[in-house]
């Protein structure tokens, strides 16, 4: 960055901590010692809905003076038997050996929970109310206790649905961050592993955790991220893609910079990369980065596979890819353009099958693309029980009558199906696959083969320009880490792989220290 552009930086830094001081300070607002004035406060503030519980009790000191009280919670939120075993009980029927200090320390010791918290903002206790805390309130004292004690449903650890795997784990993400923590603390024991916490949304106050290991991942990476969570002002936060397109490098670009997995596991593997892992709360779904474009192209099941077995079918995924965006418009280009390259025991029927349909090549194809995109959708935003019904009907519908109605050519119909049949290899950018499929349809059809020349080298150089978090989205392949190759097109066996990829910075390289001997170096 240039000498401008650092003081730029400064100056923009400067004036979000000093927005955000303002901020605070206008929406902060003192506790009274007075109780009724407090209660009269929180009733104007969360109004009379019927979830709003406001709990009254009394607590009695040694010589028997008793001092009134109040709890605030929301219904459904909080653990019922947590409140009244563990928190009103305890303050009810057992008296204070003497008067609580400013602090209510004492307070805090005869309840039976932990995560306290003291606050002198009554408007933050209120947002952490809403967030499923329990806030406690005395009267005669300015200050009042925040005690966590979530009490809501939390749907239960199942298989990840887009991911699944036959020999790795079969647990994935839920829609509770703490739920989600507690998987990839299992995961990476380590004291180092740093869990950063940000409230987006001035409505939803959604929950968001940055993770990452501490002293591993590079810290420019980390303040980059931290910046721009930072910098998030909106109304509303309701799931990760919001979040995803709004911190990433290139928001224009049709390529996602910025991964996303169900799978702990996965994540896991990532922080110990030097990645890092953003949870959000009311998603399964995580975010990680930096996401380079081989990332499609790998699964973590590759690293529980034998070596070759693993390569062999990374080498397909990549043959996939090119076969799902490219085969249509080479299709398109054949018989449009460059009829020499048919075999010739193909032209014949070819044309005969073209013979009966009405319509030009192109429009057939983008016609035939557009029916499968409308079932695929169909089948996806469906219940199961409807989807796998429409797909029996689509491919009726789709293949032998559209063929017999003379409205698609069953040569159109294979290479769209094959195109289609490629993209489920390659699901973590089947929505990319399925933009650069129609691109190239239509740059054949107007310009041949130097259509598809000339929009493949529009795509490699916008690819190459690309970054994530500011690490080159197409490394290893440029820049070229030829280190890192024995973990790209294929995958060398596991006591190879000793150093950490060269593609992503970070502060340690060495991942394998000592494997043990086997016959072959005995």
């Amino acid at each position: 960055m240039s000498p401008s552009g650092k003081i730029k930086q400064m100056l923009r830094n400067l004036f979000n901590k000093k927005k955000s001081s303002q901020t605070f300070k206008r929406n902060a607002q003192p506790i009274s010692s007075n109780l009724f004035l407090n209660e009269k406060t929180i009733k104007e503030k969360l109004g009379s809905s019927d979830d709003i519980m406001l709990t009254k009790f009394n607590i009695t000191v040694g010589d028997g003076q008793k001092i009134n009280a109040l709890m605030v919670a929301v219904d459904g939120l909080v653990d019922e038997d947590l409140k009244r075993e563990n928190i009103l009980k305890p303050l009810q029927l057992k008296s204070l050996d003497y008067k609580p200090n400013s602090n209510l320390d004492q307070v805090q010791d005869q309840m039976q929970v932990k995560n306290i918290e003291v606050t002198s903002d009554l408007h933050d206790a209120l947002n952490q109310v809403l967030l499923a805390k329990m806030f406690v309130l005395v009267d005669g004292y300015a200050k009042g206790l925040l005690i966590k004690g979530e009490g809501y449903e939390v749907r239960a650890i199942s298989e990840p649905t887009n991911e699944q795997t036959v020999r790795s784990s079969h647990e994935g993400f839920v829609e509770s961050n703490g739920v989600n923590m507690s998987m990839i603390r299992r995961r990476v024991v380590d004291q180092n592993l740093r869990f950063e916490s940000f409230e987006l949304g001035k409505l939803t106050k959604t929950d968001v955790k940055l993770a990452y290991i501490e002293g591993l991942t590079d810290p420019g990476i980390v303040q980059r991220v931290r910046q721009r969570l930072e910098q998030i002002e909106v109304d509303a936060i309701n799931s990760d893609g919001e979040i995803e397109q709004l911190i990433e490098d290139h928001p224009y670009s049709i390529f996602p910079t910025v991964g996303n997995t169900e799978r702990p596991d996965k994540a896991a593997s990532l922080l110990t990369e030097g990645r890092i892992v953003i949870l959000t709360s009311g998603t399964p779904i995580t975010l990680f980065g930096p996401n380079l474009f081989l990332e499609n192209f790998t699964h973590i099941e590759d690293y529980t596979s034998r070596p070759y077995y693993s390569s062999l079918v990374r080498l397909t995924r990549f043959i996939a890819f090119f076969i799902s965006i490219f085969s249509p418009a080479l299709y398109l280009t054949a018989l449009n353009f460059e009829k020499n390259l048919i075999p010739s025991d193909l032209v014949v029927p070819i044309i005969q099958a073209r013979e009966l349909v009405p319509f030009p090549l192109v429009i057939e194809m983008l016609i035939a693309v557009l029916l499968y995109e409308i079932v695929r959708e169909a089948g996806v935003r469906l219940p199961q029980s409807v989807g796998s019904a429409l797909s029996i009907v689509g491919a009726l519908i789709l293949g032998e009558v559209a063929v017999s109605a003379g409205l698609i050519g069953a040569p159109t119909i294979v290479v769209v199906s094959l195109s289609y049949i490629a993209s489920f290899v390659i699901t973590p950018i089947a929505d990319v696959v399925s933009i650069l499929r129609v691109v190239l349809i239509a740059a054949a059809g107007v310009f041949g083969s130097f259509g598809i020349v000339m929009v493949s080298l529009g795509l490699l150089t916008h690819g190459v320009m690309l970054t994530s978090f500011g690490v080159p989205y197409m490394a290893p392949f440029s820049p070229f880490y030829f280190r890192d190759w024995k973990d790209a097109f294929i995958r060398v066996p596991t006591r190879l792989l000793k150093k950490r990829p060269q593609s992503i910075p970070m502060q340690k390289r060495d991942r394998i220290t000592s494997v043990p001997e086997t016959e072959e170096n005995q």
